[in-house]
């Protein structure tokens, strides 16, 4: 960052000094423009994930027969359990106009503290082969693969959003939000970058960008759903991140569709009763119940 009266003026980038009379910060979740304003501490690996993504090319007309799609519809399918070997994240695959995404989503932390350790693309080579992924993406063209810090943080680790001559939008400002069902980011960014541009023009237009004027920015965002949406999922990272919703629960779920849809030789007990048996080996514990319990803060 370059710096002019003690405010941001500026920033030097491939060895050039571009010097502004506002500099917004959108330099991704681990934002060191962010850090090096003073408006964040760097944030402890468990406040991150990594995500990772495939990118194949298919034409139109196999990817709607693939995923049973009429012309003009798109899929998107989340997977979870098994394809983070029970770590904290989960899987995505998703339909594009003529491509198809495919991605995991993996806790920083939980990759650190995993023993074996577990590696990100030994986890994407397995999601892949995985015969109801390798059935959609067979034959395609790989055209993209990426990875991306996403943060986790929640409303405790968005940063102080504004110093004299400096917005943060964004990923880099913390303005990522998981609700276990859903993954938000994108929109965040997008409103976020409006409210910083209108911030940035009123300033200009009065030249004036100390952070007193600039701190119009956070008002903007509390007036929208942005900060609002943070609030309210304010305590979704305590609840995800419970080692058994990856875990045990999963196991649950399909231990339970195998029991309820089995049929073989042996007489077949109620439904009901088939369910409480696959309920009491997995689900009736005092943790279970206050699982639930927390649920409701989501």
């Amino acid at each position: 960052l370059l710096w002019e009266d003690g405010r941001v003026a500026g920033v030097v980038a491939g060895g050039e000094e571009i010097w502004a009379h506002i500099v917004i910060a959108a330099d991704g979740a681990l934002s060191f423009m962010a850090d090096k304003a003073g408006l964040r501490a760097p944030l402890a690996p468990d406040n991150y994930a990594v995500a990772v993504k495939e990118v194949y090319k298919l034409d139109e007309k196999t990817i709607e027969e693939r995923f049973g799609l009429e012309e003009g519809q798109g899929a998107a399918n989340l997977f979870v359990g098994a394809v983070t070997k029970g770590l904290f994240g989960g899987g995505f695959l998703y339909t594009n106009k003529d491509t198809v995404s495919l991605g995991l989503v993996v806790g920083m932390s939980s990759l650190m503290k995993s023993r074996p350790p577990i590696e990100t693309h030994s986890l994407m080579d397995a999601f892949a082969a995985r015969p109801e992924v390798a059935c959609r993406i067979k034959g395609g063209d790989l055209k993209e693969y990426s990875a991306h810090i996403i943060s986790e943080a929640g409303l405790a680790g968005v940063s102080k959003l504004c110093a004299g001559g400096m917005l943060v939008v964004g990923d880099a400002a913390g303005f990522a939000l998981n609700v276990g069902i859903t993954v938000r980011g994108m929109e965040f960014a997008i409103a976020s970058g409006v409210m910083a541009a209108e911030t940035a023009n009123e300033a200009l237009e009065r030249g004036d960008a100390s952070e007193a004027l600039l701190a119009g920015y956070e008002k903007r965002l509390r007036e929208i759903f942005v900060l609002k949406d943070m609030e309210t999922f304010r305590h979704s990272r305590e609840v995800l991140e419970k080692e058994r919703l990856f875990t045990v629960y999963p196991r649950f779920i399909c231990s339970l569709l195998g029991s309820l849809f089995t049929v073989d030789e042996k007489p077949q007990a109620s439904l009901y009763q088939r369910a409480m048996g696959v309920a009491k080996q997995h689900m009736f514990s005092w943790q279970s119940i206050k699982d639930i319990m927390d649920f409701r803060k989501l």
